[in-house]
């Protein structure tokens, strides 16, 4: 006779007990590890909000129930290869004119069909193990006898294994997070990143004149000095060096102010004589 079959029903009780114990505590640590994933799987703002959207989605989450958390998960960050790219980026809310420059990083994760459904069976399986162990767990294993107690046994042995295949699949999901994010910081401090935030273009590319920086601070100078609809271009190039003086012709492959406002395509331009031999340029938006 084994072992098992040698043991009372009271010590099969105990047995079930540190087992449902072990089994309600990793599901906590399921819970408490998805919460964290949700909470860093969107990132965003700016440089001064950024760490406060971060709080506000912890505590978001922060009460929700495994079913809830499992639910936005499914609904929000996991989506099949035949989805579009925009229904799979698409930002929570909607963009507003940034004060400060912006930025949004999202994890999600993308699975054929036949995956995806295994995936969403498997997780709903996890809320009914769940729901089952903390509210119905007598109701099916009574625990009154040897054999109630055996069942109820083997039973989460096998809910424990499932729990540690699950656990092991989130750890992989927020490492692959880690990964991600941490490739998307060093590609941030790249040269070619920093000098697109500088002034809105790659050196080497072709420059989009209406998104490059200089233009908005032209257009900016223009609002701020413009009289009669025209702005003296000498004033607005010291508004502008004054504001970020990085911004002249040569990092835009322009040998003057004059030269970058007509290769931009985007002023009008003229010349006036001035005191003595001298001339004075006036652009204006076209």
């Amino acid at each position: 006779m084994s072992d098992e079959c040698d043991k009372t029903a009271d010590e099969l009780r105990t047995q079930v007990f540190e087992l449902l114990g072990r089994c309600v505590l990793n599901l906590q640590r399921y819970e408490l590890a998805m919460k964290e994933l949700l909470s860093l799987s969107v990132l965003g703002g700016d440089a001064e909000t950024w760490k406060t959207n971060l709080l506000e989605r912890k505590s978001h989450y922060s009460s929700k129930t495994l079913g809830q958390l499992i639910g936005e998960f499914t609904s929000n960050y996991l989506f099949t290869k035949s989805e579009t790219k925009s229904e799979n980026m698409a930002s929570e809310q909607p963009l507003t004119e940034p004060a400060l420059p912006q930025f949004e990083t999202k994890l999600s994760l993308m699975l054929d069909q036949e995956n995806y459904q295994r995936l969403l069976d498997d997780l709903a399986y996890l809320v009914a193990t769940r729901n089952e162990l903390v509210h119905h767990f007598l109701q099916r294993f009574s625990l009154a006898d040897q054999d109630s107690c055996q069942q109820a046994i083997d039973h989460l042995e096998t809910v424990r294994e499932m729990l540690k295949s699950h656990m092991e699949r989130l750890q992989s999901w927020n490492n692959a997070r880690v990964r991600g994010f941490s490739v998307l910081k060093d590609s941030l401090q790249s040269p070619q990143i920093k000098a697109w935030v500088k002034f809105g273009f790659i050196p080497g590319e072709n420059i989009d004149w209406p998104s490059a920086g200089v233009v908005e601070e032209l257009k900016r100078a223009e609002s701020l000095l413009s009289k009669d609809g025209w702005t003296d271009l000498t004033l607005a190039i010291e508004a502008i060096k004054n504001q970020n003086p990085e911004l002249t012709p040569k990092a835009h492959g322009c040998v003057s102010w004059r030269n970058l406002l007509h290769t931009s395509g985007l002023f009008d331009i003229r010349r006036e004589r001035g005191h003595g031999a001298t001339a004075i340029t006036y652009y204006r938006s076209r």
